[in-house]
């Protein structure tokens, strides 16, 4: 009976052997395949982050146990996220999210202006995350993502009326060397000149310099090509040096991160980044993965600032 029972575990061992090897190097080959090599990833990240957690939680680990925000000033800040602007009669795609509509735009920051908004730059939002500055009350951050030109043409107008600051995460891949002539009905980016020109009213941060797209990382899923902290790390080189992007503010391409990345990120010399997972900044938030709010044409901008806790889920958006 023993010998048999051996016979069978050592049956039952190679049967399993044989499933992991082709759940991870064949994640695709069946449902069970996939949940093994998934389950493995999770494991190797887990280990990562309790080799690494020290380095990843520096900055923020003694920070908001205690700490209690003056009366009068902002215990959260809603940092938007915008992409694409463009009026209503050139949007051929309205069920776009990523596409705003001007009008809707200006309507937002009429609303602010009206409202009593200050907008903060990232320098101010770092160390209200640090918990070194407190901010009024009524302080919101507005960012761009991608550096398309109509954010120049149509949005930098309407910010400069009102006095607003803002910050336009670029891909620096896309940064065109001479400005073009812009074209409502055609994708178009921003330009060196364009960038110099409206320092008065956005400052320019990162979004990688080419890695805004996705490809296999793992389990034969697509990712953010960045996940790859290597590919991050050499592109990141590039953004510094040719895109002449030297920033400590980082965006991830369509939200996606992973511990590894993060760490890559610090590592580099980054010191907060933006995720596009839904929720407001609060003091001692982990610098590195901190929370937006989309902003869609529909949007009803008071009662997105007003609410009293993070929407649930992930943004509707592909940044």
């Amino acid at each position: 009976m023993k010998k048999h029972w051996k016979k069978y575990s050592l049956a039952l061992m190679a049967v399993l052997l044989v499933v992991y090897v082709l759940g991870v190097n064949f994640p695709k080959s069946s449902v069970l395949a996939h949940k093994i090599c998934s389950s493995w990833v999770a494991a190797q990240n887990e280990l990562f982050y309790y080799e690494h957690h020290n380095v990843l939680n520096e900055r923020n680990v003694a920070l908001a146990a205690d700490y209690v925000v003056p009366t009068g000033t902002a215990d959260k800040i809603p940092v938007l996220m915008y992409h694409y602007i463009t009026p209503q009669k050139y949007n051929t795609e309205p069920t776009n999210n990523s596409i705003v509509n001007l009008e809707a735009f200006e309507a937002d920051m009429k609303y602010l202006h009206d409202n009593g908004y200050h907008t903060a730059t990232l320098q101010q939002l770092e160390k209200y995350v640090d918990e070194e500055i407190s901010l009024p009350e009524k302080t919101v951050v507005i960012s761009f993502d991608d550096g398309y030109q109509n954010n120049i043409i149509y949005a930098y107008p309407i910010l400069k009326k009102y006095g607003f600051h803002a910050t336009l995460f670029v891909i620096g891949s896309r940064i065109q060397a001479k400005t073009t002539v812009f074209d409502p009905h055609k994708t178009s980016y921003v330009s060196k000149e364009e960038m110099e020109a409206s320092k008065d009213v956005f400052e320019y941060n990162s979004h990688t310099y080419n890695l805004h797209y996705k490809t296999l990382l793992h389990c034969g899923d697509d990712y953010a090509a960045g996940m790859n902290e290597a590919s991050f790390i050499a592109d990141d080189k590039i953004m510094r040096s040719e895109a002449g992007i030297n920033t400590p503010y980082f965006a991830y391409p369509f939200g996606d991160f992973r511990m590894q990345m993060v760490y890559a990120l610090k590592e580099s010399g980054y010191r907060m980044a933006f995720t596009v997972h839904q929720g407001f900044v609060r003091p001692g938030d982990d610098p590195l993965t901190l929370k937006r709010l989309t902003v869609v044409s529909n949007t009803n901008i008071g009662e997105l600032l007003n609410m009293d806790h993070d929407p649930e889920g992930t943004s509707p958006v592909a940044p």
